[in-house]
């Protein structure tokens, strides 16, 4: 007993409180700068891995435009009309399909046609200073003549209209004996790229640049438009994306303030561009910085705390100490000496009882809500642009809590759904689905607007289809999957069926396998408790069909 009080007693030493409190600022700093750093990786983790994603998705999506304008244009080119009205150079009736053409086809600014050796001759819009001028010197004239198959260009600037920027989709125009008579160009502007990016949401909070296969810039969110051919500035990755290839880099940017960059490039295969997507660790850090800030503010809050203990444990025991003192300075009969000191221990003991009541109930409280607001910030900005994974080893305490955090965010949502749209993730859920099983194809009947579906509505369709294909893939043994999103006549329904063996509903639902495997009944329960209705149709040998409906207009229940 004696030498816990002398360890106790130390406290009221100068020294020993002044390194008590020099350690503990040292343990709760340190283990916040930690913390912080950590969620500083994470971020700059999260930012390359979120500009890979960009640049992939957006890479496919321009490449199946341009496979579509590819295939707009060489359908007319192949036109019996169009041939014979090139052939006998019939500008009215040439005119006639040019024009509807553009009108069919929102995407095209303009649209002409040359002679083989790029002579122009005809355009729609009609602009008729540009009649006989010889274009052979233009890219989109050296891609198709090369072999004389369909081709995308690269940037040039037009010669006529507002001179914008713009690239052609091109392809040969070649009679029935297979000769060429003519090249058929639809001119896709800048803007067309713009509205792109625009539509599906990319550029938040990302600089993204598409150049062509010269290195060019066709469209840029971080360079200002300028009715110029530009080149993208010569870092060593531009030459990689010029190749076809893919990657990350960092970059220092001496054309922006020398700023240290991430860079994702991914190719639009089959035409040589490339898309780059780039955000600088300003950024990063800027988007990290009110967590930073969280961790700063409850570190210093962790510390007050500690200082206050301390300065209290010193203040008691000073107390108890100078009791002591006046007990060794009644001299008094040896009786009455025992008496007091039965007395101060008795003291003491009283008062040790009301410091460790006043740790719990106080202090103890004050670290409680302390920690409980720690989890709770934890789960807030796990949500956000950072997970501060290695706070389960920095605080003991809350570790269960953080590791509960990250699998319920990991398991709540994909990013996808939060960044693009419930249309985009069933997208790319499909096709993750079919890398995986590629035996079974997917097709997609969607018939509604992102606006039209709820946002609370979107993880429970995301969550269902994902359940029903899994169940496909399982058990149907099926080869064709047509999932279905629509809004008809005012309900939202979502349809997945399939032509595999089917099964006895009725047996199924009565089985432990219904609780147990196939997922039904929580595809059931998340449509009911959203507020719709879920019924299942299936026919052994024939198929099954799951269908959800939810009310338009009618509150999702979460």
């Amino acid at each position: 007993m004696r030498s816990k009080n002398l360890k106790v007693y130390s406290l009221e030493s100068p020294s020993v409180f002044i390194s008590s409190l020099l350690v503990s600022f040292v343990l709760v700093f340190g283990v916040a700068g930690s913390v912080a750093y950590n969620a500083y990786k994470k971020a700059i983790h999260y930012t390359i891995h979120s500009n890979e994603t960009r640049a992939h998705l957006l890479a496919k999506i321009i490449l199946e435009h341009q496979r579509a304008a590819i295939g707009v244009v060489r359908s007319y080119a192949n036109r019996p009309l169009v041939i014979d009205a090139v052939k006998k150079k019939d500008f009215e009736e040439v005119v006639s399909h040019l024009t509807n053409l553009v009108k069919n086809n929102p995407e095209i600014e303009l649209t002409f046609i040359t002679d083989p050796g790029g002579t122009l001759w005809v355009n729609f819009p009609i602009f008729e200073e540009a009649f006989n001028q010889n274009l052979s010197y233009r890219d989109w004239y050296k891609g198709v003549s090369k072999e004389w198959t369909p081709y995308v260009s690269s940037i040039y600037k037009m010669i006529v209209g507002e001179k914008d920027l713009a690239v052609s989709v091109c392809s040969p125009i070649c009679d029935e004996k297979g000769k060429v008579i003519g090249i058929l160009a639809a001119a896709q502007t800048t803007g067309f790229f713009k509205r792109i990016v625009n539509e599906i949401g990319l550029d938040l909070d990302s600089r993204i640049t598409l150049i062509d296969q010269e290195g060019h810039i066709i469209f840029s969110n971080r360079f200002s438009y300028k009715k110029e051919v530009t080149d993208y500035p010569p870092f060593e990755f531009v030459n990689k994306a010029m190749k076809g290839e893919k990657g990350d880099v960092e970059i220092r940017d001496s054309s922006d303030g020398d700023r240290v960059k991430y860079v994702s490039f991914a190719p639009v295969q089959g035409i040589g561009w490339s898309v780059i997507v780039e955000k600088s660790k300003s950024q990063v850090l800027q988007s990290v910085f009110p967590y930073l800030t969280l961790i700063a503010v409850i570190s210093l809050l962790v510390f007050m705390v500690v200082v206050l203990s301390l300065v209290y444990l010193k203040e008691k025991y000073q107390q108890m100490s100078a009791l002591k003192n006046q007990a060794e300075i009644l001299q008094e009969s040896e009786n009455r000496l025992r008496v007091l000191a039965s007395q101060l221990l008795t003291a003491q003991e009283k008062e040790r009882r009301l410091v460790a009541n006043e740790l719990h109930d106080s202090i103890g409280s004050a670290l409680s809500v302390i920690k409980f607001k720690v989890e709770d910030t934890i789960r807030q900005m796990e949500q956000g642009v950072a997970t501060p994974e290695s706070l389960k080893d920095l605080i003991p305490t809350v570790q269960q809590t953080m590791e509960e955090s990250r699998r319920i965010q990991a398991n709540l949502r994909p990013s996808i759904l939060d960044d693009l749209g419930i249309l985009t993730t069933l997208d790319w859920h499909c096709r993750e689905f079919q890398k995986t099983f590629s035996h079974i194809r997917i097709e997609k009947e969607i018939d509604l607007s992102e606006d039209d579906v709820p946002h609370p509505l979107k993880t429970v369709i995301y969550r269902i289809s994902q359940e029903a294909l899994n169940n496909i893939a399982k058990h149907s043994k099926a080869d064709l999957v047509t999932l279905s999103l629509r809004k008809t006549h005012g309900p939202i329904e979502l349809t997945v069926q399939d032509n595999g063996q089917g099964f006895n509903v009725e047996k199924i639902f009565s089985m432990e396998s219904y609780r147990k495997g196939l997922g039904l009944g929580s595809m059931r329960e998340r449509t009911e408790l959203s507020g719709g209705s879920f019924a299942i149709e299936s026919i052994q040998g024939r198929g099954t069909t799951i269908r959800a409906s939810w009310p338009s207009g009618q509150g999702v229940i979460l």
